[in-house]
C-alpha cells in the first residue's frame, strides 16, 4: 500500500500512530513502526529528558528493523511547547514532527530548517493556508469523531473530500510544487473505516483510540478496560461525549476553541454542559474528581476515547492491530474492485 504519503515518510503501510500524551510512548510507537507504520511519541506533556530517554527506548526496540519499519516521530502541542522541549525534538532527528493547536510559524521554522518532516494537524479549512506557508508536509485532518482534544464541527466523511481539494487549490495557489498528502483522522477503528478514508481521498489514516487500548499504551489498565466495556456512541444513550470539563478541572491553558472527546461518566453526565462552571461549582467538583483519583474510581475520571469506541472489542497487540487492518483494507479494495468490474445490467428503456 505505497502512495506519496508512505514514500515522503519513508514506511510501508501509509498508518500513523496518534501522537497520544501518556499513552504513546516507546513500546507503542515502535509496534506501529515494526508493522510498516509511523509510531508518534505524544510528548506533549514530557520534559525533554523524558522524550529523550522514550525516543531512545523506542529506537532501541528497532534497530535490528529495515528503514521502512523503524518510523518514530514526535508529537508536540504548539500552544505550550517551550523552547527546550522543541529543540530537543529536533535533535533527536525523528522521521517527522507532528504539530497541533496553536500557531505553527514559531515552532514550524526551526523544524524545518533542521530538514525534519513537519506534519500538521488541523480540525478547520481556515487552518490550512497558514499550515502550507509554514511548510507542511503532511496534513492531517482530525474530524468531531476523534477521541482526545479536538475542535472541529464536521465528521470525516464531510472534512476529508473538502480537505483535500481546499490543500489542493492553496498549493496551485501558492505555486507547492510537491503534493502535500492529507491523512484522516477521528473515529477510525477498523478496515472498513480506513477503506472509505482513502475513498474520501485520504492517503492515509492516524489511529488513536484503537491502539490506546492495546498492550503497548502506557494508558492505565482500567482505562483500557473501560474502553473496552464502553459500549456504542451510535446507540441512543451514547457512550461518549465532547466536554471542557476535565480541562478546566486540569487548569492547563487550552485554547479556548479546544474541548475533548471521551466517556460518558458520573461528572459529565452532571457537569459535563455546564462548562465554564461557577467557582462553587468548580471547587465542588475538582474535589470529587481529586477523591475519585485517588481512590482510582472510573466513575469520575476521564478516559479519551473516540466515537467508534463500540468497535473496540478486546485489548490486543498494536502491531496485530494494524496488520490486521492493513489487510482487511486490501481485501475490502479487491472486493470493491471486483463490483466495480461487473458490467452493468441495463433496464428496458436505458
Amino acid at each position: 500500500m505505497h502512495n506519496d504519503l508512505t514514500r515522503l515518510l519513508g514506511i510501508d503501510v501509509p498508518v500513523i500512530g496518534a501522537p497520544m500524551a501518556r499513552a504513546s510512548e516507546a513500546d507503542l510507537c515502535a509496534a506501529v513502526a515494526k508493522a510498516g507504520g509511523i509510531g508518534m511519541i505524544g510528548a506533549g506533556s514530557m520534559d525533554p529528558a523524558k522524550l529523550s530517554q522514550v525516543y531512545a527506548e523506542a529506537i532501541r526496540q528497532l534497530r535490528d528493523y529495515d528503514t521502512a519499519h523503524s518510523a518514530v516521530g514526535i508529537g508536540l502541542f504548539n500552544y505550550s511547547c517551550s523552547k527546550e522541549l522543541l529543540q530537543t525534538s529536533i535533535d533527536l532527528n525523528p522521521r517527522a514532527i507532528w504539530l497541533s493547536f496553536g500557531d505553527w510559524a514559531p515552532l514550524a521554522v526551526p523544524i524545518k530548517r533542521a530538514g525534519v518532516k513537519l506534519i500538521c494537524q488541523v480540525q478547520h479549512l481556515e487552518q490550512v493556508e497558514p499550515a502550507l506557508l509554514a511548510g507542511a508536509d503532511i496534513i492531517v485532518g482530525q474530524s468531531q469523531e476523534s477521541g482526545g482534544h479536538g475542535a472541529s464541527p464536521a465528521s470525516l466523511v464531510s472534512l476529508i473530500p473538502e480537505l483535500v481539494d481546499w490543500v489542493d487549490a492553496l498549493c496551485q495557489k501558492h505555486n507547492i510544487q510537491q503534493a502535500v498528502p492529507v491523512a484522516a483522522a477521528g473515529g477510525i477503528c477498523d478496515a472498513r473505516q480506513m477503506a472509505a478514508a482513502f475513498a474520501l481521498g485520504a492517503s492515509g489514516v492516524v489511529l488513536g483510540t484503537c491502539l490506546n487500548a492495546t498492550h503497548e499504551s502506557v494508558y492505565p489498565e482500567a482505562k483500557k478496560q473501560a474502553l473496552v466495556n464502553a459500549g456504542s456512541s451510535a446507540s441512543c444513550n451514547p457512550s461518549t461525549i465532547r466536554t471542557s470539563l476535565y480541562d478546566e478541572l486540569s487548569g492547563l491553558p487550552w485554547p479556548v476553541s479546544i474541548d475533548g472527546q471521551c466517556l460518558r461518566n458520573d461528572l459529565t453526565a452532571e457537569y459535563g454542559r455546564q462548562t465554564p462552571l461557577q467557582d462553587a461549582v468548580k471547587q465542588k467538583v475538582k474535589e470529587e474528581h481529586d477523591k475519585a483519583t485517588a481512590d482510582n474510581t472510573m466513575d469520575k475520571l476521564v478516559v479519551w476515547s473516540g466515537s467508534s469506541v463500540g468497535l473496540v472489542k478486546n485489548i490486543q497487540h498494536a502491531e496485530d492491530v494494524v496488520n490486521k487492518m492493513v489487510k482487511d483494507v486490501e481485501l475490502i479494495i479487491l472486493k470493491i474492485a471486483q463490483l466495480a468490474a461487473q458490467p452493468r445490467v441495463l433496464g428496458e428503456g436505458s
